[in-house]
């Protein structure tokens, strides 16, 4: 039974090291030089931390709670700043909250990084 508690230990710790190793990798968009990071278009794969967080964002959201909305997707952006629909949904949050110059400076970085996507694009132009 001792070596129960002990494979435990081993397997969260290997888990943590490979978590932080992930970390230290290049993110998606960015080459390795540092240059600038490509826009994400529509069919980049989404990362699960920022869509849980667009998620939680929603919630709050619809409940009217817009500072902890756009706290969730500030640190949503800080995981994935190229996402063109974490500007728009931010920019729109901004604006409901009646924080225009903002919302359209948020809603030209969504702009610029749609990608294409025509539905942020209208939701960007509409905030413009």
């Amino acid at each position: 039974m001792a070596q129960k508690p002990a494979a435990l230990r081993t397997l969260a710790l290997a888990t943590l090291v490979a978590l932080g190793a992930a970390g230290c990798t290049v993110s998606p968009g960015r080459s390795p030089s540092g240059s600038a990071p490509a826009p994400r278009g529509p069919a980049a794969e989404p990362n699960a931390a920022s869509v849980a967080l667009l998620e939680r964002s929603q919630a709050a959201r619809s409940a009217g709670r817009y500072g902890e909305a756009a706290a969730s997707l500030e640190r949503a952006l800080r995981i994935d700043p190229n996402n063109a629909l974490l500007w728009i949904e931010l920019a729109e949050i901004k604006a409901a909250d009646g924080d225009r110059a903002q919302a359209g400076e948020m809603a030209r970085k969504a702009l610029t990084l749609a990608a294409g996507d025509r539905a942020i694009e209208a939701r960007a132009r509409r905030l413009l």
